[in-house]
């Protein structure tokens, strides 16, 4: 379980940069908001059901 919520966070923090950039090119302060939560909640659907 504590390595999920690794992933979770280092997605989350990966998301933000990545929002960040969308950020800067002219979305606004929401895609940074958007961006760390696809990048902590996408890699969970993508690991499948814990316990595998």
């Amino acid at each position: 379980m504590s390595k999920r919520i690794m992933v979770a966070m280092v997605g989350a923090g990966i998301g933000a940069l990545a929002g960040l950039l969308v950020d800067f090119l002219g979305a606004g302060s929401v895609a940074l908001i958007a961006g760390g939560a696809l990048g902590a909640i996408l890699p969970q659907f993508l690991l499948g059901a814990p316990g595998k």
